[in-house]
């Protein structure tokens, strides 16, 4: 990728800023183009620190690994061991919850919950409170649900464990130990740096960041060159290696995707393993691949939703210049969506599929996340794609315990039907 083409990128998608990173066996470059926002018009430059949002899961996962690697607790210890006063809405669903659960999105626990619980180093701890009230999505080790509440525990975990914040846990860590000096969690750290501020139809968002519990679900903020950076740390063996074995099977419900690790979703592109996550926060979206037998990453940094359509492009050129083949949702002779049409939730968004003389559309609704009807393309047996945020999603249904779901990483319940 030159300069011109991620110029041309941005433009085409109308991103405001973005920063692309390239990690091969010769270093980390870095590209920018753009501004961190329209209201000032302050250029990007590889010093700009744009938010990594879920990609904050990796780190959180490799804080608990190391408690792992030091004897003080396992994968398979129960939440509430760790955490006495830890439940959710379903006492039964609370005692069978696993740190490995958490870090698999398999625990079950709804996992849209943004509970604002304050700046103060016990937003953590009042956010686990909070999550009493909350009803399980499934039974804890069943289908993978996308789980952002469940980070926030395994970061409250962290907390306890060190005695320590999460966000100084990560510092003493992670941060320091890799000389990462371009990273923060803190709003009140943001004005010491350039920051980028996200856009939401075209302009500059009102807010800048989530509450400050959410951090260890996605509120990591920092510049390309060290999000490589860390990530070169973990192409090899030990606990990254082990962050990087299949611990849940994707393959019933997605083409693209086979698995999902210890905090990396896994993929397989013809032969090359790939782990890869993303990234959406307030009016911002980030994205980043590796290929650990190659020693290849690539990451994109954007401080606009559609920065999703310029990712998708931007590994398509880097996949090119590095003999890689992304993997594309498979087309099935027998694609048929019948009897799917409905209404499907999750705890803040609503998904409507609706079928009219043109066939099926997909219209998405929800704090954060609204998306007008759009074509929908069935792709095979309760399968089919549809470009929300200018990438190329795949959606599958999924029936458990007698209840029907869409899948999108998380599990969208029916709760209508035609």
């Amino acid at each position: 990728m030159t300069p011109d083409d991620l110029h041309d990128l941005a433009a085409r998608h109308g991103v405001p800023g973005a920063q692309v990173g390239t990690l091969t066996p010769d270093g980390i470059s870095v590209l920018t183009t753009g501004v961190t926002s329209r209201a000032t018009a302050v250029p990007v430059d590889e010093d700009t620190l744009f938010q990594y949002g879920s990609i904050t899961k990796v780190w959180t996962t490799a804080l608990v690994l190391q408690l792992v690697d030091e004897g003080r607790l396992t994968l398979d210890t129960p939440v509430v061991d760790v955490l006495p006063t830890f439940r959710i809405a379903d006492p039964e669903h609370t005692a069978a919850i696993t740190v490995r659960h958490l870090l698999t999105h398999t625990s079950g626990i709804g996992g849209d919950v943004f509970t604002d619980t304050g700046d103060n180093d016990d937003c953590l701890e009042r956010y686990v409170d909070a999550l009493a009230t909350v009803e399980p999505v499934t039974r804890p080790g069943g289908p993978l649900s996308y789980c952002n509440s469940g980070f926030v525990v395994a970061g409250r975990i962290v907390e306890v464990l060190r005695g320590v914040s999460w966000d100084d846990a990560l510092k003493d860590h992670l941060l320091d130990p890799l000389g990462l000096d371009h990273v923060i969690t803190r709003v009140r750290d943001a004005p010491l740096f350039r920051t980028a501020v996200g856009h939401e139809n075209g302009a500059p968002v009102k807010r800048w960041m989530l509450p400050r519990a959410l951090g260890p679900a996605g509120l990591i903020t920092g510049t390309a060159r060290d999000l490589l950076r860390f990530t070169a740390a973990h192409l090899g063996d030990g606990a990254a290696r082990r962050m990087r074995e299949e611990q849940v099977s994707l393959r019933a419900v997605s083409t693209v995707d086979i698995g999902w690790g210890l905090g990396w979703a896994l993929a397989d592109w013809a032969g090359v393993a790939c782990v890869h996550h993303g990234g959406r926060t307030i009016g911002q979206a980030a994205k980043l691949w590796a290929f650990p037998e190659r020693g290849l990453a690539l990451c994109v940094l954007t401080n606009s939703p559609d920065g999703s359509g310029l990712a998708e492009e931007a590994v398509a050129l880097f996949a090119a210049e590095h003999g890689l083949v992304p993997p594309e949702p498979r087309v099935d002779a027998d694609a048929d969506l019948t009897g799917l049409e409905g209404v499907y939730e999750t705890l803040l968004t609503r998904l409507t599929l609706t079928r009219d003389e043109h066939g099926f559309h997909l219209e998405v609704a929800g704090e954060g996340v609204t998306e007008p009807s759009k074509p929908v393309q069935p792709i095979g047996r309760g399968r089919f794609v549809v470009d929300l945020n200018g990438a190329r999603r795949e959606f599958a249904h999924l029936e458990h315990d007698g209840a029907d779901f869409l899948y999108l990483n998380r599990l969208f319940r029916r709760v209508t039907a035609p």
